[in-house]
């Protein structure tokens, strides 16, 4: 039974859960996420040609100009997420301790500015110039997802954003997606792939030195809220629906810039 403001599916405003239960609930979430993710992007259009190799380099292209132009702004939501829910980590100092790393991960390895400077790298090798990645005018299939989660952080509560980011894990299998077909289909050198094995070693595992992995963390942060019964959630949201329709605006990202370049190409 819900209470109070409105609290997520099944679950209730303040009502404490167990470590193990609330874990569960996680793990249920990641593993729908998950799915919904193999359902909506690794499945498609985009991925399917390209893990095939049939994706033209032009697709690529346009692709990583929208995408480029995302991890610029997604960072910097990232940033401001630690300001906005700074009450509650300084309530978990060990999930305090592990976010400063996680947003610091993003500013400084390998080194400043961070992941960014990947991104302009990996946008060289694509051949998309810096003028490009920066004044880039978003298609806006491609915007969605930054304007879901923008809102989230905004006007939503801690537990829709950290169910939201629940994204984050299997962007890091699809950047594993993205190093063996760029490695083994576009004839691109290992080292020619960093922006994708940063991504892919940065959300799965412990890295740089002790810094948590990215999924690792966020699910951490999801079962802490439960744990602590803060799970109020605006109506016409759920714990489920803000994961899925991250995962379902990613869809759109991939099938937007696909469509637009078989329109052009026709």
């Amino acid at each position: 039974m819900e209470s109070g403001i409105v609290g997520a599916a099944g679950l209730e405003l303040g009502k404490r859960m167990a470590r193990e239960e609330a874990k569960n609930r996680v793990d249920g979430l990641y593993q729908k996420t998950l799915e919904r993710w193999d359902e909506r992007v690794t499945r498609g259009a985009f991925m399917q040609e390209l893990k095939k190799g049939t994706l033209p380099m032009d697709a690529i292209r346009l692709l990583w100009k929208n995408w480029a132009y995302y991890c610029f702004e997604i960072n910097n939501i990232v940033a401001c997420t630690y300001q906005r829910h700074i009450g509650f980590f300084k309530r978990h100092w060990d999930l305090l301790t592990a976010f400063s790393d996680k947003v610091a991960d993003e500013y400084i390895h390998p080194e400043p500015p961070g992941h960014v400077k990947v991104v302009m790298e990996q946008s060289k090798i694509f051949g998309v110039t810096e003028e490009e990645v920066i004044g880039c005018q978003m298609l806006a299939d491609c915007r969605g997802i930054l304007e879901f989660k923008r809102g989230l952080l905004y006007e939503g509560t801690m537990l829709e954003w950290w169910s939201a980011v629940a994204t984050e894990e299997p962007i890091g299998h699809w950047a594993r997606d993205w190093r063996l077909a760029l490695t083994e289909k576009y004839g691109l050198k290992l080292d020619q792939t960093a922006y994708f094995r940063t991504h892919e070693e940065a959300d799965l595992q412990e890295h740089a030195e002790g810094v948590m992995g990215h999924g690792d963390f966020n699910r951490a942060v999801l079962q802490r809220l439960l744990e602590e019964g803060e799970v109020s959630m605006r109506p016409g949201f759920t714990f489920e629906y803000s994961a899925l329709t991250a995962v379902d605006f990613y869809g759109l990202f991939f099938d937007g810039v696909y469509n637009r370049f078989r329109q052009k190409t026709k």
